[in-house]
């Protein structure tokens, strides 16, 4: 296998290492790579290394393309397999079991207690029950990544004024309900997994032989399982290879903090750092694009990506008036295989898409990591539900996320992930009358390099 200048260095570089690779730069190739590098020069023996990565997805695609006996986990399983060596009997705690709670809360507890229910009534002037629930499962899966106690939520609770106090009482109140149930069942949830992991490896407790640890997807690191990686590293005196790229960070409302990658040095000051400014995938014009669009928000790194191909208007902005109609006409105009991204999975039925053989729908988020020949990206209305989303981030969200806000920061990341998709051309769906503020901003910014159709 050949590899650039830069997946060489990142290969050879056997002290601490992140390597920051954009899109299609070749991420996976340079983690395989690294592994034969290991292992032909007798730098570390298969059961010293562990591969960590975030979804079974990309755990399935590692292990089909890893030919050594190395351990490849997702955190959950590595925070698992820790806890069992000590507590047989372990039992996790499903995510059911907190929107279970929270739905209980508001269906039975507060419909039946009035000073709750009057409190569930003033917050609902202003938003919807659904909304609410939402807000409240990203708040504590956001809190359980951060803070290992209770103390500092009860803080923001009798700190907080105005409509800010009755959301910190429901969610006080919820919290606690689902730490009892925790307790009472005996059941850990994943973030509690990680903690108590954590703790036993400190603790020396638990006594792991990894000396290499390669972690995937490093932007999507939260502050938890920075501190479990952290006590391996200190009980083995081992060395750490992270990848990831943090254009695609795009799960910070369930806990991913995007700082601890950008500000890596903080945590390990004697960290090497790695470009791969390759890209095998997308063409030069896109990426320009997409690079000058995502590069503002300030918490990103600037890179200057070298692509291997370039067709000029490979964006096309394809402009509709029946949604139930538009997938179908713009089938006619595109050679080779489609992926359909959408915000959710409800736009599949929304744009009336059918897959076979050469269609394909995903949502965005479950895309990552995923390149097709061609892409459409629908749902870009200026609307609630679109991209970006106009759902309001409620202020009490801002308490507890460790970087600095920024209005459509994800959202726009978002957007990056889904533009960085396609190998060829990518088609950006959105209604004549009311399309989204992304779509207007690169009219507005690169109206010379892209292409415009219309279709009635």
């Amino acid at each position: 296998m050949k590899y650039d200048k830069d997946q060489i260095k990142a290969i050879k570089s056997m002290n601490n290492t992140l390597v920051i690779a954009g899109a299609g730069s070749g991420k996976t190739t340079t983690i395989i790579g690294k592994i034969e590098y290991i292992i032909k020069n007798n730098l570390y023996k298969e059961e010293e290394i562990l591969i960590i990565s975030f979804t079974n997805e990309t755990i399935k695609e590692l292990k089909s393309k890893i030919k050594y006996q190395i351990d490849i986990k997702t955190f959950h399983k590595l925070a698992k397999d820790i806890i069992s060596k000590i507590n047989k009997n372990l039992s996790i705690a499903s995510d059911y079991e907190l929107k279970y709670i929270i739905n209980e809360y508001f269906n039975s507890y507060g419909q039946n207690n009035k000073k709750t229910n009057l409190i569930i009534k003033r917050i609902m002037q202003i938003t919807n029950q659904n909304q609410i629930q939402n807000l409240i499962y990203a708040f504590i899966n956001i809190y359980r990544c951060n803070y290992q106690d209770i103390y500092h939520l009860y803080n923001l609770y009798k700190k907080s004024i105005f409509m800010n106090r009755y959301y910190f009482k429901i969610i006080l109140d919820i919290y606690l309900i689902y730490l009892r149930e925790l307790e009472s069942s005996g059941k850990m949830d994943f973030n509690e997994l990680i903690i108590n992991a954590t703790k036993y490896i400190k603790e020396n407790k638990v006594k792991l032989n990894y000396q290499y640890i390669i972690i995937d997807e490093f932007q999507d690191i939260s502050l938890i399982r920075f501190k479990l990686i952290k006590s391996i590293l200190n009980q083995n005196k081992a060395n750490i290879f992270a990848v990831g790229d943090d254009f695609q960070s795009i799960y910070k409302f369930s806990g991913c903090d995007i700082s601890l990658f950008i500000n890596i040095k903080n945590l390990l000051p004697n960290i090497n750092i790695i470009k791969l400014n390759h890209n095998y995938r997308n063409n030069q014009s896109l990426i320009n694009i997409a690079n000058k669009f995502i590069i503002k928000n300030k918490n990103q790194i600037i890179k200057n990506t070298l692509c291997h191909k370039d067709d000029l208007k490979p964006i096309k902005i394809v402009f509709y008036v029946d949604k139930k109609t538009v997938i179908n006409n713009i089938l006619k105009h595109i050679k080779g295989n489609i992926l359909i991204l959408g915000r959710n999975n409800n736009d599949k039925e929304k744009f009336n898409i059918i897959e076979n053989n050469r269609t394909k729908f995903l949502t965005i988020h479950s895309s990552k990591g995923i390149e097709e020949d061609n892409v459409i990206l629908i749902n870009l209305d200026n609307n609630i539900l679109g991209l970006p989303s106009k759902i309001k981030k409620e202020n009490i969200l801002k308490k507890i996320l460790k970087s600095d806000y920024i209005i459509h920061e994800e959202e726009r990341r978002l957007f990056y992930v889904a533009l960085t998709r396609s190998k060829n051309n990518v088609y950006l769906i959105t209604p004549y009358n009311n399309y989204s503020i992304f779509v207007k901003e690169l009219i507005k910014e690169n109206k010379k390099n892209l292409d415009f159709i219309h279709i009635k």
